[in-house]
């Protein structure tokens, strides 16, 4: 009896906490005409192509040589300024659309996430919402491998969006035609990646990785990424990556460790394998990419979400993105009702850019020690 109790409580916590979050996103959104995070991105389209000789168990969805229509959406997970030492993203949706798809995924650079349970999210939303900058010491206090995660993460002053990698973080289902369940981890990386990002952070910002601000000497626009990528795609007809999936047995326990977003898998035990080729040719226009969205409810049934059983789970990260259409159908009303929101101005001295007060800049380029 008690222990049903307990299974109750847990799943009332649990679907309280999506409803408070969801909803405080979603009238955000409206009232501000925002996206919860990722504002300012630029899509590119192209197509998809799942390889000739998958070596992963054969599956009906990711069967081989089947193509798709995609779309790819970059950014930054927070800031609307490209030169700000932040995580970059790549959201990815198997279709050339606004907002249908097959399957759609979200995926950041950093093979771990700040923040592996809603619990944590929430304490992260807390942070988030104080102010950023020195508001993050005792959080990353209190969470060590959020501190490996920030630096394996954050990126600071990369050349290109296509010249990074971005990792799903989270864990999903993956059934194959032999029935069996499995956990699936995907990545997105440069077709001729060669194992570093471009942008990792030096030992000073390692140190500090909650100062975000750029360099005091930064000229760059502010859109200076999603202006690199777009002339790319123009000056060589298309930028290309590889979307690969790691794949271990799906145990009896509700919530084993190793699925938590905060715990990289051992790629000797469990290695990278192909999943598709991505060819992207087409840079979207700035309305265009205000108006694509991704879901992860947008999934086939042998591609699950699994399912989370309280705010400590570690699969309530993906619950809350699971329950977070509101917010996307918020921010789309918003538009029609009251227009869309001038594009982001490359300026600095624009009303609308801010730093981290009352953090100081960080050091001068030829004062910072060697990355090591």
């Amino acid at each position: 009896m008690w222990k049903a109790f307990r299974r109750l409580w847990r799943l009332l916590e649990l679907h309280v906490t999506t409803f408070g979050v969801v909803a405080l996103v979603s009238i955000n959104s409206f009232l501000t005409r925002t996206r919860m995070s990722h504002e300012n991105g630029i899509a590119l389209a192209g197509r998809l192509r799942i390889v000739d000789d998958p070596q992963f168990p054969p599956h009906e969805f990711f069967s081989a040589a089947r193509e798709f229509g995609c779309r790819v959406r970059h950014g930054a997970a927070s800031f609307t300024d490209d030169a700000k030492m932040v995580v970059r993203s790549a959201s990815l949706k198997f279709a050339d659309d606004r907002d249908g798809s097959p399957f759609d995924l979200i995926m950041n650079s950093g093979r771990t996430s700040l923040f592996w349970t809603a619990r944590m999210f929430v304490q992260f939303m807390r942070v988030t919402l104080a102010g950023r900058g020195k508001e993050f010491v005792p959080y990353l206090a209190k969470y060590p491998l959020s501190v490996e995660a920030t630096n394996d993460g954050v990126r600071r002053d990369p050349t290109s969006f296509a010249e990074m990698s971005y990792y799903s973080q989270t864990v999903f289902g993956f059934v194959g035609l032999d029935g069996v369940r499995r956990y699936v981890r995907y990545r997105m990386i440069p077709r001729d990646y060669g194992g570093v990002d471009s942008g990792m952070p030096d030992a000073e910002d390692r140190r500090h990785s909650w100062l975000q601000n750029p360099y005091d000497d930064e000229t760059r626009s502010r859109n200076y990424l999603k202006d690199e990528i777009a002339a790319r795609i123009a000056r060589t007809g298309g930028v290309h990556y590889k979307l690969q999936l790691q794949l271990r047995d799906w145990p009896d326990a509700v919530s084993p460790e190793f699925i938590s977003s905060g715990l990289i898998w051992s790629e000797t035990e469990f290695p990278w394998r192909d999943v598709a080729d991505i060819t992207l040719d087409r840079a979207l226009d700035y309305v265009e990419s205000m108006l694509t969205s991704f879901d992860i409810g947008n999934h086939p049934p042998s591609l699950p979400v699994p399912p989370a059983t309280s705010i400590d789970d570690y699969h309530s990260i993906n619950h809350l993105r699971l329950k977070g259409w509101p917010a996307q159908k918020a921010r789309l009303l918003s538009y029609r009702l009251f227009g869309m929101l001038p594009k982001f101005p490359d300026s600095r001295q624009a009303p609308d850019w801010y730093g981290i007060p009352p953090m100081v800049p960080p050091p001068a380029r030829a004062e910072r020690p060697p990355a090591g």
